[in-house]
């Protein structure tokens, strides 16, 4: 099969209303989220992390904020950041577990709202606090966070680096740095790995994946240091699975309710993305990955 070379910039036609595409497919995607992936517990839209002592989905999704909380080190008196919070989950979670004082930020209102309201109910509203901001470009000041984070909210962006060029200047000297996402590893695609690429940044409203070694590129650049990389993707394979297996059932009903209008086209497109982000980790075009850094 013929090979494609692909536009790093992604393969989706950009505009100057990506965080508004954003913004959105997080309004009209609420719902899916709400019924089919998180629960009141864990509030988590990620993957999640598996392991021998994991039994559910649940467990994934909290086993993830954890072993993130542990690469950052985490200690009751740091400011931490969660770039692109959701609807607060892993904030709430943080506050709950370390006592450590959490910023989330968001691109998407409603999400600001949510969390707000669920920090209330899990008691934790003095810890935690919720703003509407563009992680690559905040307006807080240089050097207010001891640690920051960001669990599959970079892949958002359209250039990763003006995330972590915020991300440094943000950080106190001696901060820490973790970023949970999907990478692309692999350069020339065929059709059909090509096609399962737009179906994901079509559906997911991503304007690319960043190519693994770029991203290291970039915190090298960028004057990082401590730089590390860990292959998370056998980690999180389980929920890829199910996330294909559900899709592959719910996208026919979304698809029919979609062209009824009575939702969001978004919808549909973001079940093709489940569908194909297992394809993109099975043929390993891409994996999940962990960067690890300090300033």
């Amino acid at each position: 099969m013929a090979a494609v070379y692909i536009n790093w910039k992604g393969l989706s036609t950009m505009s100057d209303s990506l965080n508004k595409r954003i913004d959105n497919y997080y309004n009209h995607g609420h719902f899916l989220y709400r019924f089919f992936w998180m629960n009141k517990k864990n509030l988590a839209m990620h993957f999640g992390f598996w392991d021998n002592k994991t039994k559910n989905l649940n467990d994934a999704l909290i086993n993830e904020n954890r072993i993130i909380s542990e690469e950052l080190a985490i200690k009751k008196t740091d400011t931490v950041l969660d770039a692109g919070c959701g609807v607060g989950g892993s904030s709430i979670w943080i506050a709950e577990n370390y006592g450590a004082k959490v910023t989330g930020i968001t691109i998407t209102r409603r999400q600001v709202e949510l969390a707000k309201k669920y920090a209330i109910g899990r008691g934790v509203q003095d810890l935690v606090d919720f703003k509407l901001n563009d992680f690559c470009k905040t307006d807080f000041s240089s050097g207010s966070f001891d640690k920051i984070f960001a669990i599959e909210s970079v892949c958002h962006a359209e250039d990763k680096a003006d995330f972590l060029s915020e991300s440094y200047r943000l950080l106190k000297p001696g901060g820490r740095l973790v970023v949970s996402d999907g990478f692309l590893i692999k350069e020339n695609l065929s059709k059909a790995e090509s096609s399962y690429y737009k179906d994901l940044c079509d559906g997911w409203v991503l304007p690319n994946l960043a190519k693994l070694d770029e991203f290291r590129q970039h915190l090298v650049r960028l004057g990082y240091k401590n730089i590390e990389y860990k292959n998370m993707t056998n980690k999180i394979l389980e929920s890829s699975r199910d996330m294909n297996k559900s899709a592959r059932y719910i996208l026919p009903i979304v698809g029919l309710l979609s062209k009824m209008k009575l939702i969001s086209e978004s919808n549909a497109l973001a079940e093709k993305a489940c569908i194909a982000q297992y394809n993109i980790f099975e043929s390993k075009v891409g994996e999940y990955g962990m960067f690890i850094a300090e300033k």
